[in-house]
C-alpha cells in the first residue's frame, strides 16, 4: 500500500473543445472527478503520496465494489447493493454504515501494512471518520466523507453516485 499511482483527477468539465455543467459531463458522468493515469515529463506516472494518497484510497475503497479485489476480499463498498441501478429511497443510515464499515477496513489494512512494512508516512493513514453526510439529488446521491489522517489533518471527500 505504498506506492500508489495517481489515477484520480479533478474534471473541469471541459472535453473535445466544449464545456458542460458538471451533471451533463461526458468525461466524469457527474462525478467530479474522473479515472486517468498522469505521466510526468519524462514519461514516468505520477504517484499519489500523503494527504493525495490517503483521499484517493478512500475514494477507491468507496467506489470499488466489495468483494472484486482477489487480494483482499473485504476490500470495496456495499454502497453499490445498496443504491442499486435505479433510484430509490435509501436509508442514510443504511449508506452511512456501508460507508463506515469500508473505512474501517482500510483503517485496519493501512494500520497492520505499516507495522508489517513501515512504509507510509502519517499523513497517509486513515485514524478517524469525523462525519458522513449523504443526500439526495435528482440523478443518484451525493455523499460527503469527512475523514482525519493520524497527522490530525482534516479532508473532505465528496463522493457522486448514481
Amino acid at each position: 500500500m505504498s506506492t500508489d499511482v495517481k489515477m484520480f483527477c479533478q474534471c473541469d468539465h471541459y472535453s473535445n473543445g466544449k464545456q458542460y455543467s458538471y451533471d451533463m459531463c461526458p468525461k466524469c458522468l457527474g462525478k467530479g472527478y474522473y479515472y486517468d493515469i498522469s505521466f510526468d515529463p519524462t514519461g514516468n506516472p505520477v504517484l499519489a503520496t500523503g494527504t493525495i494518497k490517503l483521499q484517493q484510497e478512500v475514494l477507491k475503497i468507496i467506489n470499488d465494489e466489495r468483494g472484486n479485489n482477489l487480494f483482499f476480499d473485504r476490500w470495496g463498498s456495499t454502497i453499490h447493493n445498496i443504491i442499486g441501478t435505479k433510484m430509490t429511497n435509501m436509508p442514510v443510515a443504511k449508506c452511512e454504515m456501508a460507508i463506515r464499515m469500508s473505512l474501517d477496513y482500510l483503517k485496519m489494512l493501512q494500520q497492520s501494512q505499516n507495522a508489517s512494512y513501515d512504509n507510509m508516512s502519517d499523513d497517509e493513514i486513515l485514524l478517524d471518520v469525523e462525519s458522513i453526510q449523504t443526500s439526495q439529488f435528482s440523478r443518484g446521491y451525493d455523499i460527503n466523507v469527512t475523514i482525519k489522517n493520524q497527522s490530525n489533518e482534516i479532508y473532505d471527500q465528496t463522493i457522486y453516485t448514481g
